[in-house]
């Protein structure tokens, strides 16, 4: 059950912008809104994964060398809501 996780500051910062963001954003879009790293945000991402919140999705787009990743919130990582403690 996610109420016991505790999360980072910057793990925070990043699980709050997709949850108002509707719950999928893209790498690119959180380095960018956030003025961090794609691999600093990857970090918290991989936590954020690691305490049962989401999933990290890679989406082919025409004209792109790579895949674009989003992390996608999963029921539980909508549902949760941090506690004041």
């Amino acid at each position: 059950m996610i109420e016991a996780k505790k999360l980072t500051e910057k793990s925070m910062e990043v699980f709050e912008y997709v949850k108002n963001a509707g719950g999928k954003v893209s790498l690119p879009e959180l380095a960018n809104a956030l003025g961090r790293t794609e691999r600093s945000i990857g970090a918290n991402l991989t936590d954020l994964k690691k305490k049962g919140f989401g999933e990290r999705e890679k989406v082919e787009v025409e004209g792109e060398e790579k895949p674009i990743t989003y992390f996608v919130l999963n029921d539980e990582g909508k549902a949760w809501v941090p506690s004041e403690e």
